[in-house]
């Protein structure tokens, strides 16, 4: 009986060190942002080939650009223009043949609309945004040259 569950814990333990190697795309943070483009995303999951291969990111049919693969766990992206409100899939290709598939994980937003535009840019900035009637990137533009630069005296 003693070497039947020793036999079962060491079925258990190789299974589950197999699934873990097992490369996997999980989520996207942010999940959304300026139909623009050219916004930096992480692309977040486990055992991707860092320093082993290239990678290339699709956002619908757009492909994303500065494609680095920072580690095991992450990929950064910059965002493709895309359609003003609309979802897009993200499909992840490595080199080796590998492709990934995450459906509808990044909106595109209107810049014009206050309560969508820069959501989730609170959680990486201590800074408050309030929206300035520009593109999201002007906004912040002009946002830190008012709390950063120093006044100049007329």
């Amino acid at each position: 009986m003693r070497k039947l569950l020793w036999s079962a814990a060491l079925v258990m333990c190789v299974a589950t060190q197999a699934c873990s190697n097992e490369t996997a795309v999980l989520s996207v943070d942010p999940p959304q942002g300026t139909y623009s483009g050219g916004e930096d995303v992480v692309i977040k999951g486990r055992n991707f080939p860092a320093g082993r291969g290239g990678v290339s990111v699709m956002f619908g049919r757009r492909p994303a650009t500065n494609v680095i693969i920072d580690s095991q766990s992450a990929i950064r992206v910059t965002t493709p223009a895309g359609d003003r409100n609309t979802s897009a899939d993200i499909v992840i290709m490595f080199d080796d043949g590998r492709a990934y598939q995450l459906k509808e994980a990044f909106r595109y937003l209107d810049a014009t609309d206050n309560s969508k535009v820069m959501k989730h840019f609170g959680k990486r900035s201590s800074v408050a945004l309030s929206f300035c009637g520009k593109t999201a990137r002007a906004c912040l533009a002009t946002h830190l040259r008012r709390e950063f630069l120093p006044m100049r005296s007329a």
